[in-house]
């Protein structure tokens, strides 16, 4: 394993412009970009993800976008195994790894816990408890009273990530606090050189540019693009339960207003950007630079970590 290849890590909420610093590094820097985020990773879902565009990927190499199949469904430890290949097949240079979903940073950088594979009826069983809102909350009152600790960092409406959970308590017939501890005394460092940036925005600040992203997903076909996914048979396909999508699915079937799903895809992406600030501002390791005025200090930062990784 190629230990001297630096690997700098770009965080922060959605819509924060990570994308676009990864993308100028990549360039000035000569290195390539890696994707770390739970959605961009599939095929068919571009304008709701906010996806680079195909002209923003041919200004530098970029890799682990668009490459799981549609209906197919990704874990954090299936791409944290897909990760490591990925970084010894990169060309010459530094790998610029950017994203928003902060456990897939957690699994590369910190490991997975090797548990067995799930039985097929303690999915099925999570699965139908997630499809209604009734059963959803039934789910998260157990997680609650079996893992109270674990608990109080997933948010009930985070259908996937309490489904995950569920899962490995009862398969494992542990907590995932136990789980969490046990795999902490077997952790191996991060094989790279490594810098974490963050970018920050004032609140009101993010939630004007989150409004004005997602006109811009409208105007781009967002809607199009959904509709596109339900008529091959993508209803029920996990990512279109995520913020932007099952909004525009809830559009579709004539139930809401333009101006309600613009409201409402802002709103909700404004939850995620809260949930994303908090997971990653509890890593004492990463340097933080204001996205609108900062990106000349974050670039002398990232020219000087480079300077010592390649000495």
């Amino acid at each position: 394993m190629c230990k001297q290849r630096p690997v700098v890590f770009i965080m922060g909420s959605t819509a924060s412009g990570k994308s676009g610093w990864a993308l100028s590094w990549a360039r000035q820097f000569r290195g390539s970009v890696v994707n770390c985020d739970s959605v961009q990773l599939y095929k068919l879902l571009d304008i709701g993800a906010a996806k680079p565009t195909k002209e923003e990927m041919n200004l530098a190499p970029h890799f682990l976008y668009d490459y799981v199949e549609a209906g197919e469904t990704m874990t954090a430890g299936k791409y944290a195994r897909d990760f490591f290949p990925c970084i010894e097949s990169l060309p010459v240079g530094p790998a610029f790894v950017v994203g928003g979903t902060g456990f897939y940073f957690q699994a590369i950088e910190k490991g997975m816990y090797p548990v067995r594979q799930i039985p097929l009826e303690i999915s099925r069983e999570i699965e139908e408890g997630l499809k209604s809102e009734a059963g959803a909350l039934a789910l998260y009152e157990e997680f609650q009273q079996r893992d109270p600790e674990a608990a109080k960092k997933i948010h009930f409406q985070d259908h996937y990530r309490l489904g995950r959970a569920m899962e490995l308590i009862r398969a494992e017939g542990k907590t995932l606090t136990a789980i969490r501890r046990e795999f902490a005394d077997d952790q191996k460092p991060f094989p790279y050189p490594l810098l974490k940036i963050g970018i920050k925005w004032d609140r009101e600040v993010l939630r004007e540019r989150v409004r004005q992203r997602t006109e811009r997903m409208i105007v781009a076909g967002l809607i199009e693009e959904v509709r596109g996914l339900l008529a091959v048979g993508l209803a029920t396909w996990a990512p279109l339960s995520g913020v932007g999508y099952k909004e525009v699915i809830e559009y579709l079937q004539g139930k809401r207003t333009r101006e309600w799903l613009v409201e409402e895809i802002t709103k909700n992406t404004m939850g995620i950007a809260k949930r994303q600030r908090t997971w990653f501002q509890r890593d004492p390791e990463v340097f933080w630079f204001d996205g609108a005025t900062e990106f000349s200090l974050a670039t002398e930062k990232v020219n000087e970590f480079l300077d010592k990784s390649w000495a």
